[in-house]
């Protein structure tokens, strides 16, 4: 719920240095309790539904406490039933509706449960796109290097809402230095794996336009086993 504050007072903490230097602290605190005021928000709704929904069950409990003692000495005092009749039944409705709201209570556990169930299995019966066998496509004899990336627009599953890039062009020339600077999440390292795993991380990211040339040929047609022949990198 608290993702976003996290992620900013993670990063201003392991920056501190230069939140510092720039006198931001205030700046920082400010975003960080605009990025606390939505999920605090929240947290009063489920308070309140939950408060009132626990409210709701104690008092049909206590009230059905009420009814049953009431019916208890109306019929004991009718010599329709003993005391320990009553009880015995009481004792005996009670455990049953324990049980049975004990058995209700796991349900939502058991839909977790199915879920994550199948989607380990749906990730363990994925056929990979990429067959690192396949040396079919265009092979680079005379590779100089050259990387460009043209109109890369993507987000990352866990934040749809946060657009990572839009419409980024790159153009890296061989023989050349480029730096990729920017926040925890900002897409360095999905740049990097653009490279390495096109295929695979285009349907990662859910990118809605995705199209990366190594040494002018679209890397898509470039044999799996030749591109990590021909890159390597370091973090």
């Amino acid at each position: 719920m608290y993702m976003e504050a996290s992620q900013v007072a993670n990063d201003a903490v392991g920056s501190i240095r230069t939140v510092a230097s720039f006198c931001a602290e205030e700046k920082v605190m400010n975003l960080y309790r605009s990025k606390c005021e939505g999920p605090r928000k929240a947290g009063i709704k489920q308070g309140l539904i939950t408060g009132t929904g626990y409210g709701t069950s104690f008092g049909l409990l206590f009230l059905a406490y009420a009814t049953f003692f009431y019916a208890r000495a109306q019929l004991v005092e009718a010599g329709k039933a003993t005391s320990s009749d009553v009880f015995q039944v009481f004792f005996a409705l009670t455990m049953v509706a324990t049980g049975v709201s004990q058995t209700s209570s796991m349900g939502p556990d058991t839909g977790k449960a199915k879920n994550a169930v199948s989607s380990i299995f749906a990730i363990i019966d994925q056929q990979s796109k990429i067959d690192a066998s396949d040396e079919s496509g265009i092979t680079l004899d005379n590779f100089k290097g050259g990387i460009e990336f043209r109109h890369v627009s993507f987000k990352y599953p866990c934040r749809p809402d946060v657009q990572i890039f839009h419409d980024l062009s790159l153009t890296i020339h061989s023989n050349k230095t480029v730096a990729l600077v920017g926040e925890s999440g900002s897409g360095k390292s999905i740049v990097i794996s653009l490279l390495q795993r096109p295929n695979k991380e285009e349907k990662l990211i859910r990118a809605s336009s995705v199209a990366v040339f190594l040494h002018g040929s679209a890397h898509r047609e470039n044999p799996h086993p030749l591109i990590l022949g021909l890159l390597g990198n370091m973090f």
